[in-house]
């Protein structure tokens, strides 16, 4: 005969019959092979929500670009990029005199959080020090320029045409462009020897309600010179550099303290970039182990609600990881993920829920006296979106069982 055990974070144990469950006592109501015991104030399972330090940021597929500022929950959210940019080819010949016609940096975006009405005004400096494709950096790394507050930027233009490749271009001084070009033949050979000598840029930008995503690698993705020289006459010959490839590329995100978030008692709360998460701990293993004395364990299950109406003017993850924590403290992914695959393991939002199969990492926490008793609720893409989720405090758990 097969079983279901439930637990859930709601109010002391409780057994309700599943062909009426609006009965509530304190006897198993027979009428069915499924029995559901529910607990709403059972201490097994307690929760609550984190701030994450930082988030590794270096060569992510896409970087985020933008500040939400106006969320009544999360409140203020900031993302800005440190960039090299290369050559696209060595051995550069400028020709005598190169003069600078015009400067343009662009980029594809592959979409956006928020939306594109708070988009505003856009701030592009000199990087202070150099940043290295093969060096490993997180999102509170500075290395902002304290020497050269300029704005590059004269100009900026976003192509939101949905029949068209999304754009950010941005129209920089010429000032800019000729610096470089007035750095010569012999630096500008290789990138070797021109990141010795211009490391790169920091971008910002300042909006109300705007995340951008975007893709370094595009093909839209580009900064170059325009320019004239001597030999040419008018004729217009352009400088390239990319973006991606193996440009250095960091993403920063604001430190994200407990303090700044709104918080409910009966809510948990996920985000990205740097963001939140929900540490959640398996407490009463013994009064776990007596309820299922005599049984064997098919299935366990532990499932999250997304709170009701809060995906209404921020969508909530796609898809959320739960990590153990070991004994030395680090994160470690369930077997029922390494082994049996996402699809049977589960985490992404259906129906407004996020379910975990984790039968596996159940019956070592039973049994394996290593394994500690925490789990951690994660945002999946954490360094590439910014979405935020609001759960519900009740967490619920399901162990499907047979009798021995």
């Amino acid at each position: 005969m097969n079983k279901i055990i439930s637990l859930g974070l709601v109010v002391g144990l409780i057994a309700v019959s599943c062909t009426d469950p609006n009965t509530i006592g304190l006897e198993i109501q027979p009428t069915s092979d499924n029995i559901i015991i529910s607990s709403a104030s059972f201490e097994g399972i307690t929760s609550n929500t984190e701030s994450e330090d930082s988030l590794r940021t270096d060569e992510a597929l896409n970087l985020i670009l933008g500040s939400i500022a106006s969320d009544p929950t999360f409140t203020s959210n900031y993302a800005g990029v440190y960039t090299q940019i290369l050559l696209t080819e060595n051995n550069t010949d400028l020709g005598g005199n190169p003069t600078v016609d015009s400067v343009i940096m662009s980029y594809t975006y592959s979409g956006f959080y928020g939306d594109l009405a708070g988009f505003n005004d856009l701030l592009m400096m000199d990087l202070e020090g150099p940043i290295y494709k093969d060096s490993t950096y997180y999102s509170t790394f500075r290395n902002h320029n304290t020497e050269f507050p300029y704005n590059h930027i004269e100009s900026v233009s976003l192509n939101i045409e949905l029949a068209e490749i999304p754009v950010l271009k941005m129209n920089l001084y010429n000032t800019l462009g000729q610096r470089i070009l007035d750095l010569g033949n012999d630096i500008l050979k290789d990138n070797e020897t021109f990141l010795e000598n211009f490391h790169g840029f920091q971008i910002e930008m300042t909006s109300q309600n705007t995340m951008l995503y975007l893709n370094p690698n595009g093909s839209n993705s580009y900064l170059k010179i325009y320019y004239h020289n001597d030999e040419g006459g008018t004729d217009t010959l352009s400088l390239d550099f990319e973006l991606g490839g193996d440009a250095a590329r960091i993403n920063l995100f604001n430190p994200k303290p407990l303090s700044n978030l709104n918080q409910e008692i009966d809510k948990r709360y996920i985000q990205s970039m740097a963001g939140y998460k929900a540490k959640i701990a398996v407490n009463n293993i013994d009064s776990i182990k007596k309820m299922l004395e005599g049984k064997a364990i098919n299935k366990v299950t532990m499932t999250f609600d997304a709170e009701a109406g809060s995906q209404s003017e921020y969508a909530a993850h796609d898809k959320f990881f739960l990590v153990r924590v070991d004994q030395e403290g680090s994160n470690v992914f369930l077997t029922d993920l390494t082994i049996e695959g996402e699809t049977h393991f589960g985490g992404r939002l259906e129906n407004d829920k996020y379910e975990f199969n984790i039968t596996r990492y159940f019956y070592q926490l039973l049994n394996n006296a290593s394994y500690t008793n925490d789990l951690y609720l994660l945002p999946a893409g954490a360094a590439v979106n910014a979405n935020r989720t609001i759960l519900d405090k009740d967490i619920k758990l399901t162990i499907n069982y047979s009798e021995l």
